[in-house]
């Protein structure tokens, strides 16, 4: 069976022009990402499941909007609001805030949610509102490039399109460079996943700290009663786990990317020369 797929990649290697250690590390980072993914996809459902079971009223009443504006008193910030997000929003991001705005968005069920989960992470946001405040320079960076992961991945395909248009119109005028704008384009693109990566590596750090900081307020505060907040520390953290998972991903799938520009690049080299 091993000589066997030695062969097959042996063969897919020789036919691309390419080493074989470039094809076998594009199995193994794809593998990677599967079972990546499907972790991800199991801490998915226990944050599902930890939401659900925080979904028991709180005692104290309080929505989420109410929690996030009594954290923000407490620390002393008075200028910042807490709104619910509109549909449009609510497609790009989740719970967030705003420091150009200088506004929490909470989703709707956050918003009006008067449960453990719903007040735990609109105080968790507010809490994050502080590294504002300190000018935190990962917190800057981290909202910068947000705005391009957002709507940065909506310019890959059409780059790739534009390349392929390039090189259609170079071989028809006969020109033997076939190929390379669409290298080019999607090299371009391979920008996209570095911010894609540092984002979340950003995200993980920025949220982490929230988390910690909104975890030491919490009994200081009268959001929770002593046996809520074992389940608001537990939301918190699952979601902490998810941001680790995205960052995971998101270095596999960087390096993917790139093994995959290499063997574009090493196939497009070995047919000029044959």
């Amino acid at each position: 069976m091993q000589k066997l797929l030695l062969s097959i990649f042996d063969d897919w290697a020789a036919e691309l022009g390419v080493g074989l250690w470039l094809i076998f590390a594009l199995l193994v980072v794809g593998i990677a990402i599967v079972v990546a993914s499907i972790v991800f996809g199991i801490l998915r459902l226990i944050i599902a499941w930890n939401y659900w079971i925080a979904r028991k009223p709180i005692a104290s009443g309080i929505t989420g909007e109410q929690a996030a504006l009594n954290v923000l008193q407490r620390l002393g910030i008075t200028d910042v609001k807490v709104e619910m997000e509109g549909f449009f929003r609510a497609l790009f991001y989740n719970n967030h805030y705003n420091p150009s705005k200088k506004t929490i968005y909470l989703r709707r069920t956050t918003f009006y949610g008067r449960n453990v989960s719903a007040v735990a992470l609109a105080a968790q946001k507010a809490v994050l509102v502080r590294q504002d405040k300190e000018d935190s320079a990962k917190f800057r960076a981290r909202w910068r490039l947000q705005q391009c992961a957002v709507f940065g991945p909506m310019f890959f395909i059409p780059l790739v399109l534009i390349g392929l248009v390039i090189d259609l119109v170079l071989t028809l005028n006969g020109i033997d460079f076939t190929g390379i704008a669409t290298l080019i384009m999607t090299a371009i693109g391979l920008a996209f996943f570095v911010i894609a990566m540092v984002l979340a590596g950003l995200t993980v750090s920025v949220e982490r700290r929230a988390t910690r900081e909104t975890i030491e307020l919490l009994p200081q505060t009268e959001l929770f009663q002593p046996e809520e907040i074992d389940k608001a520390e537990r939301v918190l953290k699952t979601y902490i786990l998810a941001y680790i998972t995205d960052f995971i991903i998101a270095i596999l799938k960087l390096i993917q990317f790139i093994l995959k520009l290499l063997l574009q690049i090493f196939a497009l080299f070995t047919n000029k020369d044959n």
